[in-house]
């Protein structure tokens, strides 16, 4: 089980690394070679996104019923290749444009929905449901030092060998992370009888189609079943809009407000790597057992919005502007990751073996909403008032909603944990022993 940990690790770290070149490349694609504005900027980023609203609720269904969730990133990791490698031959010839990046966005979406649905699905067979928060905590720390170094590495690539090249490698490291899944040791499929009972495998027609449906609300219950999960998706959902808008404006505010040059450009966010690989491992120390998860990962989330507010201040000579701009986009990494991880062992346990998929595609569309429009007014503010004005905008409507929201949220969460330890040993321990399974 260790080995295979290891595996995924390296296959995951690799593929953060090349995911890194391309998110570099992209905008400075859109912005410097296409010569797409704010608006335009807006689009792509809600071409990523869109897919999930369409998609997330049958993707999570799906995910529920893989029995081999190993098998299944294989294929969608190796799809990823294919995709990205097209997009760079397309680059060389000269052919790419802003319809060209949007579907590359809106296919990629549509892969990382059912990715992300199958990626706790396949911890969940490597490690126990006590050890999720722990591996996740370095797995993500792995991915953000990945990111770290691919944002160093990635401005001065593009410029000295082009965004192709920064393309391809991304596209390699997709076959490097199947190849890791490849050795793993094999497993044993998973048993999906109460993700598909018999009943419904017999039903026709309207019968089947009912099923199904009260099947994709699943999710949806589960964050409306208590005071905590309905504050906790609304916690959410609120800075994901605004974040949403606020890396719709990014490379605009970067390159076009503060004058960040193009080989500099991967720099000022690299900073985010470290801080968010930091965060990381602080999330594995912070999450010990006497610590309520939920309270960790709301209070994260409010340190992150508030510091998300440093981003807009940066002005004056570009290397002081540059530094206070990685402040701005590092400082929230840091505590989003402690909220990503502590999130983790929420979501698993709280929903259950199975449902886990469905709950989290839900998580994942109602996200999705909140980007998609997020990133289309970024791009409509950024056209009507100045990139700099849209955000401040963001950023303070954010934090200001999220400080109304955090009280409640917390005294949810409390009332959420008094109410389980009053629950009976037996019951708590049988409970944890099937979702361990």
């Amino acid at each position: 089980m260790r080995r295979d940990v290891r595996l995924y690790w390296w296959g995951q770290t690799a593929s953060a690394l090349g995911s890194t070149f391309t998110a570099i490349a992209m905008p400075i694609i859109a912005v410097v070679r296409l010569g797409a504005t704010p608006g335009q900027i807006g689009v792509l980023s809600a071409s990523a996104i869109l897919p999930t609203m369409l998609l997330g609720l049958p993707a999570g269904a799906l995910a529920d019923r893989v029995a081999r969730p190993r098998r299944m990133l294989i294929a969608l990791d190796t799809l990823s290749a294919l995709m990205i490698a097209a997009v760079a031959v397309g680059l060389t010839r000269g052919l790419v444009t802003i319809g060209w990046l949007a579907a590359l966005n809106a296919l990629g979406g549509c892969v990382s929905i059912m990715s992300q649905s199958v990626y706790f699905i396949h911890l969940s067979q490597l490690v126990g449901i006590d050890e999720i928060g722990p591996v996740r905590g370095r797995l993500q720390a792995g991915a953000y030092g990945a990111g770290f170094a691919g944002r160093l590495l990635a401005g001065p690539a593009i410029v000295l060998f082009g965004s192709a090249a920064a393309l391809s490698i991304d596209s390699a490291s997709y076959l490097l992370s199947a190849a890791a899944l490849l050795t793993m040791a094999p497993v044993p499929a998973m048993r999906r009888d109460r993700a598909v009972p018999p009943a419904q495998q017999k039903a026709k027609g309207a019968k089947r189609i009912a099923r199904t449906v009260r099947e994709l609300g699943i999710g949806a219950r589960f964050f409306t079943g208590d005071a905590f999960h309905r504050a906790l998706i609304v916690f959410i959902m609120l800075p994901v809009v605004c974040t949403a808008g606020v890396t719709a404006l990014a490379a605009p505010f970067l390159l076009d407000v503060v004058h960040v040059p193009t080989g500099a450009y991967g720099a000022v966010a690299a900073v985010s790597g470290l801080t968010g690989l930091a965060g990381s491992v602080a999330a594995v120390r912070v999450l010990r057992p006497h610590r309520d998860p939920r309270v960790v990962t709301l209070v994260a989330f409010m340190a992150s919005a508030v510091s998300a507010t440093i981003l807009p201040a940066a002005s004056g000579p570009v290397p002081v502007a540059a530094c206070v701009a990685a402040l701005g986009t590092s400082v929230p990494v840091f505590f989003g990751a402690i909220a990503n991880v502590a999130l983790s062992p929420v979501l698993v346990a709280d929903a259950g073996e199975d449902a886990v998929g469905r709950t989290l595609a839900m998580l994942q569309v109602i996200c999705a909403a909140g980007g998609l429009v997020g990133a289309l007014a970024g791009g409509a503010l950024g056209d009507w008032i100045g990139v700099r004005q849209a955000v401040w905008a963001l950023d303070g409507g954010g934090l200001a909603a999220m400080a109304v929201t955090l009280p409640p949220a917390l005294r949810a969460a409390r009332a959420l944990r008094a109410s389980a330890a009053k629950l009976p040993e037996p019951a708590t321990v049988s409970a944890g022993s099937s979702k361990a399974s």
